[in-house]
């Protein structure tokens, strides 16, 4: 033993200063680690966070996926490093002295579900939200796709509630969540916002303001579309429905009522280009009929003859006086006689007796089954540093009815590049032309398709009408043998077109610069702008207009919006993150429109103003609007188990009143991750409470605080206004208070997402009736209370999960209570909400936003309808309340099967209660 440590001590002086040396190198290389972190396809990932466990010390990769972990005189041995990115799976990687280590990170799935794209595109986890929120992929949008896209959100948003008057192929639709919560009816629409840009969604009607009844002399009114169809369904990536104030507070005054957040699609990095080329065809159908009757045909029910017997006779005859003029059927029944009937060979009365029978045909032979084609290609690719995605559309419709459909055309690119390891810019744009020869109107009047349909008598054949005019007299005089009331239908589906031009265009431009790991700012500009050209025609001979009618329109939107975020996130302990955000945002909106008017034409079939019989009317409505705001957030999370989210916003908008123009709101909310926080049994796979408080402003119309004249009917001159504005009326503000649970149980194979909100709207700016000895109708003021709240209930489950074959099912279900809570002291009994036909939407104290009053039924005591001697139900004294238009609750439920490469959906979405009003 000695004689060993003696050789050792001989010869060990060189071999211990050479491992003195070694172990010296060995510490300094162990200062740091680095390496690359590369996604599934070898790109390497930006914005990774690297961490030692248990310190708070860590950095996130560059621009290409390389990183540098200072990791200092710490015992590497034992150490281990965490990477992690939302959306992958976390991977835990031993030191063990090495300086060098290069990670790949694989999609986790299931993370990617819970990945949700809020506010101001802000990207956060599901579990650190406290308001709800739901998120549909693009693939569930694509499925058996509506012509307005945001339609297929139906049945699958618990909540949401899509309006519609499902008047065309367009079929303009507004957005609900929550119920109403304004008295003005166009103060509850949803904001949708397209990659952070706000959108304009709303509707500009085709000028008609009254267009009830036959002979009315007013023209009907046509749905040409709203901008949310605008936007192509293959482009989209993701939608995010943000339903309660807390989830929107930070998009202020436009977001009062919800929000759709949605994300395109943008190129990958990889190496090449990709093509990908897809195929839609839809086709629909009528798909209910309602029941008609086939027994009796036309007449009024008494015409009899010299037996006593009801007679038909098509212009006076030897049978008697004429009973073809008009549309009611209450002629006699089909029994096999024979009359004078109509002659389409002569266009007058057959020179023989013929059959009188029905022709069971003449409503539904006039459709036909529609359909619609959609072709997409799209090419993306990039490199480490760049990523573009280019797409192109087309879609062609061909509606229900003859004559009417659309043609559409949609571009979309999407660009990013990392110019250094500080600053990444990208830009997207995208362009919709849409057009259409003709459109169909809607209305109870005589150029509505659907007018003639109701009147359309079972002993008449349609194919008398398909010549459109009478011999001779084409562009004239339309054929119409028998009620003059009613107009042609193929006249009125040929002839009276209702055409559109619209282009639309919306995109932005945004840099990210990295100050450093722990600060950013983000500066973003972008555009929403259309311009639609719309064209009316209705000919000589129709019963509104016999000399003919022409009008055309100008529609202009442009916003802009410009906006800045600056954030800084740090860890501030082991357990504790902070990340907080300053932002501001300068809305500008102009809104242009010109109708020119020719209300009688000098030569038939030329639709020119400058052939008016009259000096044609132009009318010009223009109006400007402006948002500036202030906004700031904060997150803390506190191991990762419990977040609390505080924002502010303060608005500073055109439409108030100077002196009340500025308007502060602030939300807090919470998420608890119950399942990391508790030991809660081995079934429960997750869970999560929220908690949510919010309050949020509302503006109004522009042009509301000072008198302002508007154009009449004779050049060069104004009138005065009819309602009295206010100089100091307040925006609305509406509180919001949320309570939800959220758990997965047996490895996320059930899940189930409830909550509770309660809403309250106060500071209502409404339109009130005036005595008229004040000069004006009507006055603006603030009044009025209203009350919504409900229960969400969202439920996903797995029943079937194998290798092979997979069943996933979705159920959601919503129950929303309106109340209105006050008035202003100045009406007597109702605020009018909304008006149409004969009936009325009216808000009472007690009631609710949506109440349908009007004449209804004479009912005996014992419930039934009181009948007069005509036959026709008995019309009382004064309107009554009819009913609730909204539904007492909503659901939907929702199934994807999948075997191998197939898969088949099935959505079931309906309604309870609510009331239809259809004249």
């Amino acid at each position: 033993m000695e004689n060993a440590t003696m050789k050792l001590n001989g010869v060990g002086w060189k071999t211990v200063l050479l491992l003195l040396f070694c172990c010296h190198l060995t510490a300094l290389a162990q200062e740091t680690v680095k390496g690359t972190v590369r996604d599934d396809s070898g790109a390497g990932m930006p914005g990774v966070n690297v961490l030692i466990l248990g310190s708070a010390i860590g950095t996130v990769t560059n621009v290409d996926g390389n990183y540098v972990l200072d990791i200092g005189s710490r015992n590497a041995a034992s150490d281990t490093i965490l990477f992690s990115f939302i959306g992958y799976q976390p991977t835990r990687v031993p030191i063990r002295n090495r300086s060098n280590i290069n990670v790949i990170l694989e999609e986790d799935q299931k993370v990617l579900d819970e990945v949700v794209v809020t506010a101001l595109g802000i990207e956060r986890e599901q579990k650190a939200l406290g308001y709800a929120t739901q998120t549909i992929d693009s693939e569930s949008i694509n499925k058996a796709r509506p012509n307005n896209f945001v339609n297929a959100l139906s049945g699958k948003v618990a909540g949401l509630n899509l309006i519609s008057p499902g008047a065309g192929p367009l079929n303009s639709v507004r957005v609900s969540l929550r119920g109403d919560n304004s008295l003005n009816p166009n103060g509850n629409d949803a904001l949708v916002v397209l990659d952070g840009i706000p959108m304009n969604s709303g509707m500009t009607s085709s000028g008609v303001n009254n267009a009830y009844g036959a002979g009315s002399g007013n023209d009907v009114p046509v749905d040409f579309g709203n901008g949310i169809a605008d936007i192509n369904p293959d482009d989209i990536e993701s939608i995010t429905v943000l339903k309660g104030a807390s989830a929107t507070a930070l998009y202020g005054t436009r977001a009062a009522n919800g929000a759709l957040i949605i994300t395109t699609k943008s190129g990958k990095r990889n190496k090449g280009i990709g093509i990908t080329v897809n195929t839609n065809v839809s086709v629909n159908d009528v798909l209910n009929w309602p029941d008609r009757q086939y027994e009796y045909g036309q007449g009024t029910g008494n015409a009899f003859n010299d037996d006593g017997e009801l007679y038909y006779s098509y212009g006076a005859s030897e049978d008697g006086a004429s009973t073809g003029g008009t549309s009611s059927a209450y002629g006699p029944r089909f029994d096999g006689q024979m009359y004078y009937q109509y002659d389409p060979e002569v266009q007058g009365q057959s020179p023989e007796r013929r059959l009188w029978r029905p022709y069971k045909d003449n409503v539904e032979g006039f459709w036909r089954t529609g359909s619609t084609i959609t072709n997409n290609v799209a090419l993306e690719g990039g490199n480490d540093k760049s990523s573009v995605r280019a797409s192109i559309t087309h879609s062609k419709n061909e509606w229900i009815m003859p004559n009417t459909g659309f043609e559409r055309m949609a571009a979309a690119l999407s660009l990013n590049h990392n110019v250094s390891d500080k600053l990444n810019i990208s830009a997207k744009v995208n362009f919709t032309n849409r057009t259409s020869d003709n459109l169909p109107a809607t209305g109870y009047n005589n150029q509505s398709i659907a007018y003639f349909m109701i009147f359309q008598n079972p002993s008449i054949d349609l194919e008398w009408y398909r010549p459109r005019w009478q011999e001779g007299m084409e562009q004239i005089a339309q054929l119409r043998p028998f009620s003059g009331f009613i107009d042609n239908p193929f006249v009125i589906a040929h002839e009276m077109t209702n055409t559109v031009n619209n282009n639309t265009t919306v995109g932005n431009m945004s840099a990210v610069y990295k100050f450093s790991d722990k600060v950013d700012l983000l500066v973003r500009s972008g555009i929403a702008m259309s311009q639609e050209e719309r064209e009316q025609v209705r000919p000589f001979g129709s019963a509104n207009f016999q000399n003919g009618y022409f009008r055309q329109q100008q529609v202009a939107n442009f916003e802009i919006n410009s906006d800045f975020l600056l954030s800084y996130r740090d860890r501030l302990s082991e357990k504790i993150e902070l990340s907080t955000s300053l932002g501001g945002n300068i809305m500008n909106r102009r809104y242009r429109r010109i109708d020119g008017i020719a209300d009688e034409l000098i030569i038939p079939g030329e639709y020119k103003l400058a052939n008016a019989r009259n000096n044609p009317m132009l009318f010009t409505n223009n109006w400007n609007r402006s948002i500036h705001s202030l906004y700031a957030l904060s997150t803390i999370s506190f191991d990762e188990k419990v977040f609390v989210d505080i924002t502010g916003r303060n608005d500073w908008s055109s439409t108030l009143p100077r002196e009340n123009n500025s308007f502060f709101y602030p939300s807090i909310s919470s998420s608890l991750v119950l399942s990391e926080i508790f030991d809660l049994p081995r079934v429960v796979s997750f869970a999560k409470l929220r908690v949510s408080a919010a309050e949020v402003g509302n503006d109004t119309d522009a042009y509301r605080t000072r008198r302002y004249y508007t154009q009449s009917d004779f050049p060069g001159s104004g009138m005065m206004p009819t309602v009295l504005h206010n100089e100091n009326f307040e925006p609305e503000i509406t509180t919001n208070h949320e309570i939800g649970l959220e758990y997965m149980l047996f490895g996320r194979r059930i899940g189930m997402d409830l909550t509770f909100y309660r809403t309250l709207t106060r500071n209502q700016i409404l339109d009130v009736p005036v005595d008229p000895t004040t000069g004006f109708n009507r006055a603006i003021l603030n009044a009025g209370e209203v009350l919504n709240k409900g229960l969400e209930l969202v439920i996903n489950t797995k029943p079937i999960a194998t290798p092979t074959f997979n069943w996933n099912s979705t159920i959601t279900w919503s129950r929303n209570i309106n109340e209105v809570l006050s008035l202003a002291e100045e009406l007597d009994d109702m605020q009018i909400v909304g008006q149409g036909g004969t009936a009325t939407v009216g808000a009472t104290v007690g009631g609710t936003t949506s109440d349908i009053y009007g004449f209804g039924f004479v009912r005996s005591p014992e419930g039934q309808i009181v009948y007069e001697t005509t036959g026709l139900p008995a019309r009382p004294a004064d309107i009554q309340y009819i009913g609730d238009a909204y539904p007492a609750w909503r659901g939907g439920w929702m199934n994807e099967f999948s075997y191998k490469n197939f898969g088949l959906s099935v959505l079931f979405d309906g309604q309870y209660g609510g009331t239809i009003y259809s004249q």
